[in-house]
């Protein structure tokens, strides 16, 4: 490749980043999950210094937290996720812990990754919009994640690191305790509701969740990647949204 066309390729590239495209479409299909499980069986594979923890223990610890303080402390020091080590921040959560609603995502971006914030990069600008189009913001929700450490290549967690961090998402919600929950996409549908439909059929349904020691109704909906490939499903967002604003307004 010559100067000029290196020259026109970093221009194009700078005017992607620019409009905060963060994702390459390829002309071949790319298939996440077979090539999740390929990543997960490399990296145990180059694991050699991956702490034994006691899972039991691990669960009883957090149930015995008092304060989000407690539990952002006790994840930033937990090393039994390897997902950590390919990582630069721990994202724990973002908005008013005081709010009645929490959002709950699959897990961090590069963006996110590098902020240490949820949902800063395309997905979180369309959820910013979202939440304005029901006179809603950041200082008027609390949002999280499934998994609080980014999966590399922005993989799906695996089976066995959603099961890892589970704990610290039911107790997140149990000290935030909010008034509606809604689970922005299959991951974290699935994640807490174990769901055996597909997030098309449960999506606009609420569901009573059991979380430690409170229930909280939730909703599911489409995540706002999904919205970004699909734009046409922003229809049935839309109603999902009104239906949270009703909800909490009961």
């Amino acid at each position: 490749m010559n100067n000029s066309k290196i020259s026109e390729s970093i221009k194009l590239l700078r005017l992607f980043k620019e409009n905060g495209v963060d994702e390459l479409i390829a002309n071949n299909p790319f298939n996440r999950i077979k090539n999740a499980e390929k990543i997960r069986k490399k990296d145990s594979l180059n694991n050699n210094d991956t702490i034994n923890y006691d899972y039991s223990m691990h669960t009883d610890k957090i149930n015995n937290l008092g304060s989000i303080a407690e539990l952002r402390s006790y994840m930033s020091n937990f090393k039994g996720c390897d997902l950590y080590k390919s990582s630069t921040n721990m994202v724990f959560s973002d908005g008013n812990p005081e709010s009645d609603i929490m959002l709950i995502g699959e897990a961090p971006g590069h963006d996110e990754d590098i902020q240490g914030k949820p949902f800063v990069g395309r997905s979180g600008k369309l959820l910013d919009k979202m939440l304005e189009a029901i006179e809603l913001n950041r200082e008027k929700v609390y949002i999280a994640n499934i998994v609080p450490w980014r999966p590399p290549n922005n993989r799906r967690p695996t089976d066995e690191e959603i099961e890892i961090c589970l704990p610290f998402v039911k107790k997140h919600i149990e000290l935030i305790n909010p008034k509606v929950l809604m689970l922005l996409g299959s991951t974290a549908t699935f994640a807490l509701l174990k769901n055996t439909e597909g997030i098309t059929k449960i999506r606009g349904k609420w569901i009573d969740l059991n979380v430690n020691t409170i229930t909280v109704p939730t909703l599911p909906t489409f995540h706002p990647a999904f919205l970004l490939r699909q734009p046409a499903q922003k229809k049935h967002v839309w109603e999902d949204l009104k239906s949270l604003k009703n909800k909490v307004s009961e």
